[in-house]
């Protein structure tokens, strides 16, 4: 039975068996959205009938396929108009009159995580025009994907590796894929109706965290994540989301900084040990209070100098000068000046004057610290040093003895033994559950030969937990 979830809407159904109508009236999915409304089912649409249409069929193509002496059985038999509609009124149940929502849905109405470990089914492929080999396949073309979680349909972008796999036939029509921190792209930044969502939102997948699942696999979220190990991945295959590793080797820290230059880019300065690190450091840290001393004296004495002006200018007072603020300005700005104005100011101006200068030295000292930070940033700029350090592991799932090892580099490492919620530190025959790793030096990785070995970083978000 050649059928698919594209061909599903042109099948229908004989209606020999119902008397309610005619002989040569077909049953197909017209006929299922009037049964569906004649019982009540006034949220079921013909978009939302056509998509559950083609999916049920397609699964009762499978399952007829799987046991066909089934069929010959009428009360087993599901190859029917009957099966169909039960079917389709337990959806409308659990999709539109309850609130369970299948997991498409909720991704795409951003109501669940699209990085959440799940299990997809290969609903179709499609190929662009390119060149046809002598097996019927396209030569070197990028495919797309469409998956389902056995409820609605959506594209699926995938990278190099899963496009390989795809060309050699290992993913194809009806095989199921295991997938984890995939990622939605859509041109709308707002959640959407999937039937509505079709052309406008693709999910995004790799292959470093995929991999295929068994046929008897339940579609759907799963509750434990999907672990890579070493020798299924790919240096081109993106983001590896969980790994467990058994540690072989620890190196020391080293420490990198990243220099500005005069056009703005930035250069990297080593990698330094520790005790390099700790020296510059300290020049560095040296340098810095010495220029903050020397600003912090340079607004003290303006201070002080303003406070002796307007001590002196406290014995005289009345009422508000017009010019106070030029009056501050001036004494502020030319010292020379302040002589010639202490003497020759009025009594009624010069108390006024003298409580500018006060307010305005108790809301400078206010600014000052961030004025001198900024100025300590041009003359001594804060310096951006990431320390890591480099592991060597194992797999330590792999059913078979594993023929890699990897090298994994850990940045901000000794944030990662600091703190109290920290770790103690990498030691040797530790296993660790760890997430969010990339691929790195690409050109460096090797087979999957004895003793081979790839390069691995973590991200910002890696996560590293300690497996007893």
């Amino acid at each position: 039975m050649k059928i698919n979830p594209r061909t599903a809407l042109s099948y229908s159904f004989r209606a020999e068996s119902l008397s309610a109508r005619s002989h040569s009236t077909p049953l197909g999915h017209a006929a299922a959205l009037e049964e569906l409304q004649a019982k009540g089912c006034s949220l079921a649409t013909k978009a939302w009938i056509e998509n559950h249409w083609s999916l049920i069929l397609w699964k009762l193509a499978g399952m007829v396929a799987l046991d066909p002496r089934s069929e010959l059985d009428p009360d087993r038999r599901r190859w029917c108009w009957s099966e169909v509609i039960r079917q389709l009124l337990y959806r409308y149940e659990r999709d539109l009159n309850s609130s369970s929502r299948p997991p498409l849905r909720l991704i795409v109405t951003r109501d669940a995580s699209v990085e959440s470990p799940m299990v997809l089914c290969i609903s179709n492929i499609t190929w662009p025009n390119d060149d046809i080999n002598e097996n019927g396949r396209p030569v070197s073309s990028h495919p797309e994907l469409e998956v389902t979680d056995g409820w609605y349909r959506l594209r699926a972008r995938v990278d190099e590796p899963l496009a390989r796999a795809t060309r050699k036939g290992f993913i194809r029509i009806g095989r199921k894929i295991a997938i984890a921190a995939a990622k939605l792209s859509s041109q709308r930044k707002e959640g959407s109706e999937i039937l509505e969502a079709y052309d406008s939102t693709v999910l995004v997948i790799t292959g470093n965290s995929s991999h295929m699942a068994p046929w008897h696999a339940k579609l759907g979220f799963q509750r434990a994540p999907f672990i890579a190990t070493l020798n299924s991945l790919t240096s081109d295959g993106g983001n590896v989301a969980v790994m467990v590793v058994e540690i072989i080797r620890v190196y020391p820290v080293a420490y990198i900084e990243f220099v500005e230059d005069e056009c703005g880019r930035k250069r990297r300065d080593g990698p330094r040990d520790e005790k390099e690190e700790t020296k510059l450091h300290s020049q560095w840290q040296r340098r810095r209070e010495s220029e903050a001393a020397k600003l912090w004296a340079t607004y003290e004495e303006r201070w002080s100098t303003m406070c002796g002006y307007a001590e002196r200018l406290e014995e005289r007072a009345r009422s508000p000068p017009d010019n106070v603020h030029d009056l501050y300005d001036t004494l502020k700005e030319v010292p020379a000046m302040a002589k010639k104005i202490l003497s020759s100011i009025s009594p009624q101006d010069a108390g006024w004057l003298a409580r500018h200068i006060q307010d305005r030295t108790v809301q400078e000292r206010g600014e000052a610290e961030r004025e001198i930070e900024r100025e300590l940033e041009a003359l001594c700029p804060s310096r951006d040093v990431k320390d890591f350090c480099v592991v060597a592991v194992k797999d330590a799932h792999a059913r078979r003895p594993p023929n890699r090892t990897a090298q994994i580099t850990v940045w901000d490492a000794v944030s990662l033994t600091t703190g109290e919620d920290s770790m103690m530190g990498f030691e040797t025959g530790q296993r660790y559950l760890v997430t969010n790793l990339i691929p790195t030096q690409p050109s460096a990785w090797m087979d999957r030969s004895p003793g081979s070995v790839v390069y691995l970083a973590t991200k910002r978000n890696s996560r590293w937990t300690l497996i007893p």
